[in-house]
C-alpha cells in the first residue's frame, strides 16, 4: 500500500513536542511521517505484549545503567554453577563478598543524591532479578519486607542472594529482625536503626 492511498487522520500533538520530533526525524535522517508511523506500531506491538511505550523505554533506561555499573549477562543454570562451587569452597568468604556488594549497590543510590533511593533501589532489583517470579520489596512504617521466589534458585544461591538483600538492606539504615531462607524462598523483615523492632 503506498502513501498516496492510506486515509490520513490529524492528530493533535503539544507543539514543544512536535518540534522535538521533527529534529529527532532529521537526526535520523528519516520523515516526520515515517517517525510518527514507526512510533504508532511500535505502540501497538507493546500493546500486544502487554506493556506500554514507558515501561518498554524505563526498562531499557534501567538495563543501560546497570550495564553502566558493571552488570553483566550470562547463563542462568552457569551462574548457579558456579555460585554452589563458591559456596562450598569458601562460604563464609562467597557470603561476605556478596554481602559487600548487596552493600556497594544500595549506596550507589544513596551517594546519587535520588529523592527516593530505596523506592529506585526496589524498583531496578525488580526489573534485574527477571529470573524470580516474586521479587518484592516493601516498606511499612519502620520495616522494609523482603519477598524472594523462585523455584530455579539454588540452595546455595538463595543463601548469598540473601546475603547480598542484607547487606544493600543494612546499607539503607536497616538492620533484620527476623528472616526465612530455604531454597528459593527468602523472607526478610527488616527495621530502621534505632527503631523498635516489636511488631
Amino acid at each position: 500500500m503506498t502513501k498516496s492511498n492510506i486515509r490520513r487522520k490529524t492528530f493533535v500533538a503539544r507543539e514543544d513536542l512536535l518540534n522535538r520530533l521533527v529534529e529527532v526525524a532529521k537526526d535520523q535522517g528519516s520523515s516526520l511521517y515515517d517517525l510518527v508511523n514507526e512510533l504508532f506500531i511500535l505502540a501497538i506491538d507493546s500493546d500486544e505484549l502487554n506493556l506500554s511505550l514507558k515501561r518498554v523505554v524505563d526498562e531499557r533506561k534501567k538495563l543501560e545503567a546497570a550495564r553502566a555499573a558493571g552488570f553483566v549477562l550470562g547463563l542462568e543454570n552457569l551462574w548457579y554453577e558456579m555460585a554452589d562451587l563458591a559456596y562450598k569452597k569458601e562460604k563464609r568468604t562467597a557470603l561476605k563478598n556478596w554481602f559487600d556488594a548487596g552493600v556497594w549497590f544500595a549506596k550507589r543510590y544513596i551517594s546519587n543524591g535520588n529523592n527516593a533511593p530505596l523506592e529506585m533501589f526496589r524498583d531496578e532489583l525488580s526489573t534485574f532479578t527477571w529470573n524470580a517470579p516474586e521479587c518484592s520489596l516493601e516498606r511499612v512504617g519502620d520495616k522494609v519486607l523482603v519477598k524472594v521466589t523462585s523455584p530455579r534458585f539454588t540452595e546455595a544461591y538463595t543463601f548469598l542472594f540473601a546475603s547480598f538483600l542484607l547487606g544493600a538492606v543494612e546499607a539503607f539504615g536497616y538492620k533484620p529482625v527476623a528472616q526465612e531462607i530455604s531454597r528459593g524462598v527468602i523472607r526478610l523483615e527488616t527495621v530502621r536503626n534505632g527503631a523498635n523492632g516489636s511488631a
